[in-house]
């Protein structure tokens, strides 16, 4: 192993928990292993509906990547749900729209934060960070 490699991994999760919701499956996926690279237990979900149903039956995580645009419930509409069941954990949103409108309507729905897609190292780095605080 490197000495990047090894640096890199001393700041890795330990032991924290995300759930990807988007509805795309290439998206989900690379989602998914970016955050398992950095060493995350990752659940993965279609929709906003999806994920308010994982915290109805009990599950809890650190972390939630939104997606905005979802057909059945977008996030902004999860997230609202989301925060309104007492859902205390950093809600990222990620989205390609340009809207500023939406955008603005997803981060008040109760995000932690918004990025542009897509996700990435940095990206995710930055949400450790959040975590470590």
């Amino acid at each position: 192993m490197s000495k990047t490699a090894r640096d890199s991994s001393m700041n890795d999760a330990k032991n924290f928990t995300a759930l990807v919701v988007d509805d795309t499956a290439i998206i989900r996926k690379i989602e998914e292993m970016l955050l398992n690279s950095k060493g995350f237990k990752t659940k993965v979900v279609e929709n906003g509906q999806e994920a308010v149903n994982t915290f109805i039956e009990g599950n809890s995580f650190d972390v939630i990547i939104m997606d905005m645009e979802m057909p059945i419930m977008d996030g902004i509409q999860a997230t609202k749900e989301l925060r309104a069941m007492g859902v205390k954990g950093l809600i990222f949103g990620v989205t390609s729209s340009e809207s500023k409108s939406d955008i603005q309507a997803f981060v008040e729905a109760g995000l932690d934060e918004y990025f542009p897609k897509p996700l990435d190292f940095v990206k995710i780095d930055n949400i450790l960070k959040r975590l470590e605080k």
